[in-house]
């Protein structure tokens, strides 16, 4: 009987079988200390800002998401974005609009916006014209260009209004002299620069 051949064999398979089994090498010290690094809200957001920018969505979501468990307004409505486009992670309606209203909460008013439009088209939600006014209303108020076209596009078309040019039109303007481009094209349409 020869016993080299099974032990041979006994050894590839154990090498096959160790890192299976716990005992792969630990990650570099490096690696560690970053995943474990403690960072200010401001210095995630940055992080985040800058993963952005290299197309790094998932580190992006990574530092975005610190920073926005720590309260970050601005943070919360970048995950709350990156969930809506499934930028990072899966696409979520449900998890975008969480993050969304948490913004909100603070005043942001682009994730007011947003929640308005995920309203107006039943993202995460049963579609509501009412609510989708209400949340548009909310960041029209605090000057939000997007959210005034928006009323003005759901005046225009009747969607959960009696539809009327003329406030349309009036809420083109507001979003016009705020420098949205869309209103201004919107107007020059309609007749009425």
């Amino acid at each position: 009987m020869n016993l080299a051949r099974p032990s041979a064999l006994w050894f590839a398979l154990a090498v096959l079988l160790l890192p299976q089994a716990g005992l792969a090498q630990s990650p570099p010290a490096e690696k560690e200390v970053a995943s474990e690094e403690k960072v200010s809200v401001e210095e995630a957001f940055k992080r985040g800002e800058k993963a952005y920018e290299e197309q790094n969505l998932t580190e992006a979501m990574r530092w975005y998401k610190t920073a926005a468990d720590q309260g970050h307004a601005q943070a919360q409505l970048h995950v709350g974005n990156l969930y809506t486009d499934g930028e990072g992670v899966t696409q979520d309606y449900e998890e975008a609009l969480r993050w969304f209203r948490k913004a909100a909460e603070q005043g942001d008013n682009e994730a007011l916006n947003n929640i308005g439009w995920f309203y107006l088209s039943g993202w995460g939600v049963s579609q509501d014209y009412g609510q989708a006014m209400e949340w548009f209303q909310k960041a029209a108020d605090k000057g939000n260009e997007v959210s005034q076209r928006n009323i003005a596009m759901m005046y225009l078309q009747g969607m959960g209004v009696t539809a009327d040019k003329d406030e349309a039109i009036r809420w083109f303007k507001k979003a016009a002299a705020a420098g949205d481009e869309d209103s201004k094209d919107a107007l020059q349409q309609l007749g009425a620069e």
